[in-house]
This record gives C-alpha cells, structure tokens and sequence, in this order.
C-alpha cells in the first residue's frame, strides 16, 4: 500500500484567475518515491474544518523537469479547491501519496511517432506532462493539441502552451476552441466534442498517420471524442482516456448484492497486517472498511483515481463501475474497492498485492 507523508509547497502560481499551481519540495530521502512518469496523478490529504478530506490532482510538468507540480481549479462547493485558492501560502504541508496512474505511453527516442491531444477545461492537466515529455523525450515526435474552453481568460496554461510552440515550432501545432466568446474562424467556436472531431478527420486530421491519441475533460466530452476517432478508424487501443471526477457523485450499488441481502465476512491484507470485519452487502467495500476502522488508502470513492485498488484473492465481489484499471488488472483480479460489494458470503482482498 502506498505511503504518503508531509510535503512543503515551495511555490504558488496563479495560472488563471480560479486556478493554482502547487510546487511541492520533494525531499531527498523521497526522490524516489515520487518519481513519476507523464500523465500521473497524487492524493492531496488535508483536514479542513475538522473533516478528512481527499483530491486527486494531475502532475501538470515534464518528467524531465523533476518537479512535483499540480494544478487546482476552484470549483463551486468544492471544499479542497476553494481551500487550495484561497488560504494555502508557500511553506504550508499537505499529506501527499506518490504518483500512480497509467495515462502514458512508453517513450522511446529512436522511434517518429505522431500524437493527438484533445483536451477540455482541466482535462489540459496531464495533457501538458505528456506533450512536454514526448518532446522532450522523443526528438523526431510530432504533437497536435486540440484544447476546448469557456474563454481564453478562462484558459489554463496559455502562457506555458505558447513557449511549447515556440520551442518546438516544427514539431507541436495548437488548435483552440473557444465555447463562450466569438472567434472569427466559426469552427473554433463552440465545444469541442465528437462533431467537431468527426469534421477534423474529414478534413484536417489523417487518422492513419496518428500514432496515439490522448483524450481528457468531462466524462461527455471524452465519451464523444473518442468514438469520433474510432468511427474514423483509429485503434481503441491507441485511443487512451482518463476522465476526472466531480464532486458529490454518488456511488450506485450493486443490485446483485443488494437483492442478496445480509451481510459478508471481509478479510482485509494491509501493510501485511489483516483486518476481518462483517459487512452489509449493499455496502461498498471501502466503505465497509473504514467503518470497521481499518486503514485503507482512498481519494476519489468514484472509480477514477485507482487509490483503493486491491486484489480479490478468494470470494466474488461485483465491481459496478471502472474508470481507471486496464483491463488486464481486472483480469488479474484487481478492483477498485470504492466500487465493489461483496456477494459471497467471504471475500479475501489484499490492498498489498
């Protein structure tokens, strides 16, 4: 199970008028530990207003940079955001889980490989990680970013995008859509989403040269983006998604387990101790879990950020949502235990394996 401890911000940047980026000093002793590749993401832990509270926040800098950065928007209601804003100051801590996450490819130098971003609101966030590495990393790479926003004032990393293309001005191209002003060109107006997408590989975009594609924002937006690309015939396994959470959004329980009725045996593995507790089966198993007092690593509880992760060893649980896991770890038997009711009456998972 992964260990977070105290981090020192070292530095604070508005990115725009509702958005931080948060530098954290890593110390030496913990390089390793918070070593992390493009696309990843940690979990911010901070007590505020006597509640424990939990974000997952995509690394927004290059693996080359080596410098543990995040970028938080304020949203409306949104506890950790709003405290982010507006009352954290350099030289404050924050409990911070190492990176995890799986939204990258592997890089490789001797290869020419082209790649697409489609990006909306922060969805950018771990876009720029894996456009600044891919460049960095791949020196014959070429990256097409398509980003859709409310407003330009509204727009994250204007500045950072900008020196990209002045950087790599042979090898990175920017197209911005804009949902809320007027733009001169029309097609830059409005979302962007799959009927945008479907327009561009009609017209601009040659699907068959297009490597890897990387898409991020609301789950809508990333659902119409990518069967837009699929339609024009792109892989699905070179089509790579992550979506981000909202705050407050509910869990649906399992209707098996709940048509079940009663309660299960959990034996719960963590940092090699084991944990046994009863638990309702229309109950997720995480929650089960830290009702029984038992120390269990969560962010999200939305089946995106793969925090809970844990391995069935014996038993059946239904896991009724997946955003995060790739398929061959369910297949392994790995579920997200946010999401997951026991229907067996024993279930055995390790948060270990």
């Amino acid at each position: 199970m992964q260990k977070s401890r105290l981090l020192t911000i070292s530095k604070i940047e508005k990115n725009t008028p509702e958005t931080v980026v948060l530098t954290f000093d890593v110390p030496v002793d913990a390089k390793a530990a918070y070593q992390y590749e493009q696309g990843q993401h940690i979990i911010l832990r901070r007590q505020i207003d006597g509640e424990d509270i939990r974000r997952s926040y995509s690394i927004c800098s290059s693996v080359a940079e080596n410098n543990l950065k995040v970028a938080v928007r304020e949203v409306d209601g949104g506890r950790f955001s709003t405290f982010a804003n507006n009352s954290l100051k350099v030289g404050d801590t924050l409990e911070v889980f190492p990176p995890t996450g799986h939204f990258n490819v592997d890089l490789d130098p001797s290869k020419t490989r082209v790649y697409a971003a489609f990006a909306a609101g922060s969805g950018i966030t771990p876009i720029m990680s894996i456009i600044k590495t891919t460049l960095e990393s791949e020196p014959d790479a070429e990256f097409m970013l398509f980003y859709g926003n409310r407003t330009g004032r509204s727009t994250l990393f204007r500045h950072e995008i900008a020196l990209l293309k002045n950087l790599f001005m042979d090898r990175f191209s920017f197209w911005h859509f804009l949902s809320q002003e007027d733009l001169e060109l029309s097609f830059f107006s409005g979302r962007l989403d799959g009927d945008k997408v479907t327009a561009l590989t009609d017209n601009l975009l040659s699907i068959d040269k297009i490597d890897h594609a990387f898409v991020c924002g609301p789950d809508a937006m990333i659902d119409s983006v990518t069967d837009a690309l699929k339609t024009a015939g792109m892989a699905a396994d070179n089509v790579h998604s992550e979506k981000f959470l909202s705050e407050g959004q509910p869990i649906v329980s399992s209707k098996r387990a709940s048509d079940m009725g009663g309660t299960a045996k959990l034996t719960l593995i963590i940092d090699g101790d084991e944990f046994n507790i009863r638990a309702d089966r229309d109950s997720a198993i995480l929650d089960a879990a830290l009702d029984g007092g038992a120390d269990v690593p969560f962010a999200c509880k939305g089946g995106v950020c793969c925090t809970c992760r844990a391995k069935v060893l014996s038993g059946e649980v239904d896991m009724v949502l997946n955003q995060g896991l790739e398929p061959e770890e369910v297949n392994a038997g790995y579920v997200l235990t946010c999401q997951s009711f026991a229907v067996s009456d024993e279930v055995t998972l390790s948060y270990d394996a």
